[in-house]
Formats: structure tokens, C-alpha cells, sequence
């Protein structure tokens, strides 16, 4: 009896070899791609002819895939020439205001100690504006603890250019004395 089970065992063994040696002959022998590595590099894809001939689908895929790329090649770009512009822009004004300030600087008298401590007053300009804008885009509940500390006329210049909705949600976000002032003061200067 053991006999026989030891020749089962070498017969499956054969038969495993058998079979390994097989598979690696395929794997060894199997196709490789028929295209020359410089048709990789020049665009084409490995896609058989007969498929793009049956596939009128795939074929439109390929071709939108190729003219969005180079659309966004085309984007990039203009996007570089518009950045170089820009920064070509940016160094003109900046020289243009280093020259500026030279000629104010040399033209103006300095100012006094009473002028330079004085606050400066608010502007309904651009700058009020931005200032405005960035409260704006701030959390209510950041943008409550520095108006807090702001004095009266500044807090009410940026809060008068703000939407109801946001000063609401600043004013329950600050001190409820300050909160309370500042009300007083929009509902006087309005």
C-alpha cells in the first residue's frame, strides 16, 4: 500500500513539473508588442488597427482626449505669457512708486510728532473698501474680538459697508457692552 501512495506522489509530482515547464515556455515565447519603441515616442497609441476600425466611439474618445490636451497645452501657455506680463507690471509700478516716494520724500517736510500720533482718519476710498472686504471674508467669530478692540468711529466706518446679515453675526459674536456701543453708533450714523 505504501508503495502505491509513493507512486501516486511521484506521478503527481511529474505531472506538476510537467505543467510548470509548460507555462514558463508560454510565458517566455509569448508576443511581445509589434511596435518599435520610437513609435511609443512619436504619439501613437498601441491600439490595434482593427479595434479603431470597429470602435467608431473609441476612436471620438482618442481624438477629444488629444484636442483637450492640447487645448490645456494652449491654456498653460497663455497662463505662463500672462504671469510674465504680470511680473514685468509688478516691477514697473514698484519702480514707479520707489520713484515717487523719492520725489515726495524729498518735496514734503517731515511731519511732527503731533502729525505722526494722530490717527489717520478713515477714507471712504478703496482702502476703507478692502479693509471692509477682508471683515468681510473673515468669520464672525475672528473677526469679533478685533473689531472689539477697535475705537468707535473705525468699528462703525467698516461696519456701515458691511451686509446686515454679517454685522449681525459680528455684533453676537463681540462684547455685549461693545456690541451694545457700536449699535448706538451705526443707529446715529445712519
Amino acid at each position: 500500500m505504501r508503495v502505491i501512495k509513493g507512486l501516486v506522489l511521484v506521478g503527481l509530482g511529474f505531472k506538476v513539473m510537467v505543467l510548470g515547464l509548460w507555462w514558463w515556455d508560454s510565458v517566455a515565447h509569448a508576443e511581445r508588442p509589434t511596435k518599435a519603441p520610437e513609435a511609443l515616442d512619436s504619439g501613437e497609441a498601441i491600439v490595434p488597427g482593427d479595434l479603431l476600425a470597429r470602435s467608431r466611439g473609441f476612436r471620438d474618445l482618442l481624438d477629444a482626449v488629444r484636442q483637450r490636451g492640447q487645448e490645456l497645452d494652449e491654456r498653460e501657455q497663455a497662463i505662463k505669457a500672462r504671469a510674465a506680463a504680470l511680473a514685468a507690471l509688478e516691477k514697473t509700478v514698484t519702480e514707479e512708486v520707489t520713484r515717487l516716494e523719492g520725489l515726495l520724500g524729498a518735496k514734503a517736510p517731515a511731519p511732527t510728532a503731533a502729525e505722526a500720533a494722530a490717527p489717520v482718519p478713515a477714507r471712504d476710498g478703496g482702502l476703507a473698501v478692502g479693509v471692509t472686504k477682508i471683515y468681510e471674508s473673515m468669520k464672525a467669530e475672528e473677526a469679533a474680538p478685533i473689531l472689539d478692540r477697535l475705537d468707535d468711529a473705525t468699528a462703525r466706518s467698516i461696519l456701515a459697508r458691511m451686509k446686515e446679515k454679517q454685522i449681525g453675526a459680528i455684533l453676537a459674536a463681540m462684547n455685549r457692552d461693545r456690541a451694545v456701543a457700536l449699535t448706538k453708533a451705526l443707529a446715529a450714523g445712519s
